[in-house]
C-alpha cells in the first residue's frame, strides 16, 4: 500500500500535525524506511522498488511485525496525509539493526518524504520521538548513520554522539540522562 504524498505548500507546513504511531501506520513506516535507505538519492530521483529494499532482511526488521512491545514513534501529517515519521524499536543482541547498542536502548529511524524536506519536520519528529523514549523510561537512544549523510548534523545538534563505526556507518548515542527535556 502506497500513501499518496502530495507536494508541500507553505500553508501545509504551517498546519503540520504530529501524532503517535499506530499499528495502521506499518505500510507508511515501510515507505519511510525505503526513503531512509535511499537517503543519498536526490529528492526528484526515482527509487528502486520498495519490495527490492525490503528483501534485505536487515532493512525490513526495522518495521516487520510493527506494534510489538517497545515499538513507538511519531508521524507527521499535513492535511491528514502522512509526510514523515520517526520511530523507535527495541532489538535483541541476536537480532538487531545497524545502530544496536543494548537490548534496553531503542534504536531510532527517521525519514521525511522528499517534497517535505528542509522545512524543520525532521527536527520536530526527532524531538518528539526522543521525548517519547524518555517518557517510556529509556535512558538512551541509538541510531545508525553514514557520516556523509547531512542528517548526521541534525543528530549532533540533538546531542547524539558518535560511539562506534561499523562498515563505514556510525552508531550514535543520545544519553537521555544528560540531555534536558524539551520546553
Amino acid at each position: 500500500m502506497t500513501h499518496e504524498i502530495r507536494d508541500a505548500t507553505a500553508a501545509d507546513a504551517d498546519a503540520l500535525r504530529l501524532r503517535p504511531t499506530a499499528a495502521a501506520d506499518r505500510a507508511f513506516l515501510y515507505e519511510m524506511l525505503h526513503e531512509a535507505n535511499h537517503w543519498s538519492l536526490p529528492p526528484q530521483a526515482s527509487r528502486p522498488p520498495l519490495a527490492e529494499t525490503l528483501a534485505e532482511g536487515l532493512v525490513s526488521r526495522y518495521v516487520d511485525g510493527w506494534g510489538r512491545p517497545g515499538d513507538d514513534g511519531i508521524v507527521a501529517e499535513a492535511g491528514g496525509v502522512p509526510v514523515g515519521a520517526c520511530w523507535l524499536r527495541l532489538f535483541t543482541a541476536a537480532c538487531h539493526g545497524w545502530g544496536f547498542v543494548a537490548p534496553d536502548v531503542p534504536e531510532l529511524s527517521i525519514a521525511v518524504a522528499p517534497a517535505w524536506r528542509g522545512r524543520g519536520i525532521g527536527t520536530r519528529l526527532l524531538a518528539a520521538a526522543v521525548e517519547q523514549a524518555r517518557a517510556a523510561g529509556s535512558l538512551a537512544v541509538s541510531l545508525s548513520v553514514m557520516p556523509e549523510n547531512t542528517a548526521r548534523l541534525l543528530y549532533e545538534r540533538a546531542g547524539f554522539r558518535h560511539v562506534a563505526t561499523d562498515d563505514g556507518s556510525w552508531t550514535m548515542l543520545l544519553d537521555l540522562t544528560q540531555v534536558p527535556t524539551a520546553p
